[in-house]
C-alpha cells in the first residue's frame, strides 16, 4: 500500500459521532484530513515534529492530544507556565512552516437529526465528503494517496472500512468508483499508541474546525493558524473545497454569520 502512494492522508476527529446522545454544548463531529507528500513527511516533517518533543520532554514518546493540550493535562502538566508558552509558540511556528494541506468536514448533529428522518453516521458522511474532495485535489496529477485513520476498535474500523470499500468499488452520486480509485490507494488503521505524528497534527486541526461549525471560533488563534492550510481555490476561497459543513441548514447559518 505505502509503496503505491505518493501522499499520506492522516485522519483524526473531534467530537463524538453518536447521534443517540448529543452534547448540547458540543453538538459537532468533525473529521480532519492532513495531506502530506510521502517522502517529505518521512524525511523532513516527521523528524521536525519529533525534534519539538525532544526539546521539551527529552524523548519522542509524547503524544500531542488536543484536549490534554487545551486543559494542561497529561504530559502537558509537566510544563511550567513559561515553558508551556514557549512550547505553544514553537508548536504554532512548526505547524505554520510544515508543508501540508487540510481537507475537513463537519456535521452539526442536532441539525442533521432534525433535517433527516434517517440520518447517516457523521463519521461515514465526513469520510465520504473528504474522499470526494481528494479526487479534485489530485485530479490533474498522477498522484495517489493512502488514507491512514486512527484505530478506534475492531467493529468501528470494520464499519468505516465498509463505507470506504463501497465508495471505492461502487462510487456514489457524485463520483464513479474509477474516479475514487484514480486518487486513493487504500485505507489503513493505526492505534494511537503507535504515536504517529501525522495523526497528532490532524488531531490539533480537528478541534478548531469543530468549534468553527458551532460558531465559537471567531478570533480563536488555533483556527486562525490553520486557515491558510485548507485546500482552496486559486483565489483562496476554501469554503466547500477544503472545508465542508453539513447539513445545508448549518452551512447557511455559518454563511449568514459571516463565515
Amino acid at each position: 500500500m505505502l509503496e503505491s502512494a505518493s501522499h499520506l492522508v492522516f485522519l483524526d476527529e473531534s467530537g463524538d459521532h453518536s447521534l443517540e446522545k448529543i452534547d448540547q454544548q458540543f453538538p459537532v463531529f468533525a473529521l480532519a484530513a492532513t495531506i502530506f507528500e510521502k517522502e517529505y513527511y518521512l524525511q523532513q516533517a516527521n523528524p521536525l515534529i519529533d525534534a519539538l518533543k525532544y526539546k521539551y520532554w527529552g524523548h519522542r514518546g509524547v503524544i500531542f492530544h488536543s484536549i490534554e493540550l487545551r486543559k494542561a493535562q497529561g504530559v502537558f502538566t509537566l510544563l511550567e507556565p513559561k515553558a508551556r508558552m514557549s512550547f505553544m509558540e514553537d508548536m504554532y511556528g512548526l505547524i505554520d512552516n510544515l508543508r501540508f494541506q487540510i481537507i475537513a468536514a463537519g456535521i452539526h448533529k442536532m441539525d442533521h437529526t432534525q433535517d433527516y428522518r434517517s440520518p447517516r453516521s457523521p463519521y461515514h458522511l465526513t469520510l465520504e465528503f473528504i474522499m470526494e474532495r481528494l479526487f479534485f485535489y489530485f485530479k490533474f496529477t498522477s498522484h495517489r494517496c493512502l488514507l491512514i485513520a486512527e484505530s478506534r476498535g475492531q467493529k468501528e474500523n470494520h464499519d468505516l472500512y465498509q463505507v470506504f470499500h463501497q465508495l471505492m468499488h461502487r462510487g456514489n452520486d457524485n463520483l464513479t468508483a474509477t474516479e475514487f480509485q484514480q486518487c486513493i490507494v487504500d485505507m489503513m488503521f493505526i492505534p494511537k499508541r503507535y504515536n504517529e505524528n501525522g495523526h497528532q497534527i490532524s488531531d490539533l486541526m480537528a478541534y478548531p474546525i469543530a468549534r468553527k461549525i458551532i460558531d465559537r471560533a471567531n478570533n480563536y488563534i488555533p483556527y486562525e493558524q490553520l486557515k491558510g492550510k485548507f485546500y482552496a481555490r486559486p483565489c483562496g476561497d476554501y469554503w466547500g473545497y477544503g472545508f465542508k459543513a453539513f447539513p445545508q441548514s448549518t452551512n447557511l447559518r455559518m454563511k449568514q454569520s459571516g463565515f
